[in-house]
């Protein structure tokens, strides 16, 4: 585990060092490689707990990585796990990547297992870099009882610094606004 880390901290470190301002985020989709432009980085609110959502974009296909933020107040490294949300006794995930790789008004693919490791997190500049790993399945609805929805493998996740701003909340609002 310490050779992973210091193998990502040396691929970060080169990454700031080449272009200290440049966001990245790259991923492999069942062994595809994609890029994608970070074209929103923000904290908002889910049922009453914060999410960072880093929303990451290439050509049709889009990219939705949360991370709770109550667990970003740590020191880094920061491994956040997904699990299945319990909302009956509050449990929710510390991470989830939801993958829409058809475009925003296709069937999105739901995180089932996976992890974020927060690599470095600057809460004063509001950057935030790391790793992740998920698998996903397709969202959709079917007839037939006990249908295998098809699945994808969501590997070598990277995302380096990453700006962040913090959602405005209206005052006097409530969650159902």
């Amino acid at each position: 585990m310490k050779k992973y880390f210091l193998r990502v901290s040396i691929i970060l470190s080169s990454v700031f060092y080449y272009n200290a301002t440049a966001q990245v985020f790259s991923l492999k989709v069942d062994g595809k490689f994609m890029k994608g432009k970070v074209t929103e980085a923000v904290i908002i609110n889910l049922g009453l707990t914060d999410y960072l959502q880093i929303r990451a974009e290439s050509e049709d296909k889009i990219v939705y990585l949360y991370c709770k933020a109550d667990a970003l107040k740590g020191e880094a490294p920061v491994k956040l796990k997904f699990r299945e949300p319990n909302y009956e006794k509050g449990e929710k995930p510390d991470s989830e990547l939801i993958w829409v790789p058809e475009g925003p008004d296709n069937p999105q693919w739901n995180s089932i297992s996976g992890e974020t490791d927060i690599i470095e997190h600057d809460p004063i500049n509001k950057t935030i870099s790391g790793t992740f790993e998920f698998v996903v399945e397709k969202f959709q609805y079917s007839s037939k009882a006990n249908k295998k929805r098809l699945s994808a493998v969501i590997t070598n996740g990277i995302f380096s610094n990453v700006q962040y701003r913090i959602e405005e909340k209206k005052e006097g609002s409530t969650e159902f606004d």
